[in-house]
């Protein structure tokens, strides 16, 4: 019901059931479910825009799994502090983050976690304008996305791919384009002199 709710965009309600989830995790004592629902915590709190009430989950999460072994859960949980970290501009740490969630990926020989490790990878060196880098990283997850025959996401790589691929025109700022003005104004006042 959590997932639901959080895909639907009701983050408030999503967390109740998380809430819910993570209480009955404990009383049966599960550490790798209760791993789950904290991190599920974590990317509700992030979409709710509460970062450091999701960092304290994915981190809790983060601990549970390295305690336990849980390779796949480490990197999930990597990935979730990557996506906060994105999200607070914090984008070296970010960076970090998805790498080694790419790191973890790529060691237990999980294609659809490194898919989605790759795609968060892209979307931050995107924002700190590597756009050679993210291209590359966007190629690496649509091809990944395809060997594993998820047509949605290589949709989304090829989108991310095309907007990246097209020129950039040339960005100028107001004062910008008034000095500039100024300046040819000049120049053709003092053509006329001569």
């Amino acid at each position: 019901m959590g997932n639901a709710y959080r895909f639907l965009g009701h983050y408030q309600q999503a967390i109740e059931f998380y809430q819910q989830e993570l209480e009955i995790t404990r009383e049966i004592d599960t550490r790798n479910w209760e791993g789950s629902s904290l991190n599920d915590l974590g990317l509700a709190y992030n979409l709710l825009g509460q970062y450091h009430q999701a960092i304290n989950f994915h981190q809790q999460a983060l601990e549970i799994a390295r305690e336990i072994g849980d390779y796949k859960g480490e990197g999930v949980c990597l990935g979730g502090l990557g996506l906060v970290y994105n999200s607070l501009g914090h984008y070296q740490r970010a960076i970090e983050f998805c790498q080694q969630r790419l790191d973890i990926a790529r060691e237990i020989g999980d294609r659809r976690e490194e898919a989605d490790a790759w795609l968060n990878l892209a979307t931050v060196l995107k924002n700190v304008n590597r756009e050679l880098d993210a291209l590359g990283a966007y190629r690496n997850a649509r091809e990944l996305f395809q060997a594993i025959g998820l047509d949605a996401k290589v949709q989304l790589c090829n989108n991310a791919i095309e907007r990246l691929s097209q020129p950039k025109a040339p960005v100028i700022s107001h004062r910008g384009f008034w000095a500039w003005l100024r300046q040819l104004w000049r120049w053709v006042r003092a053509w006329f002199r001569q």
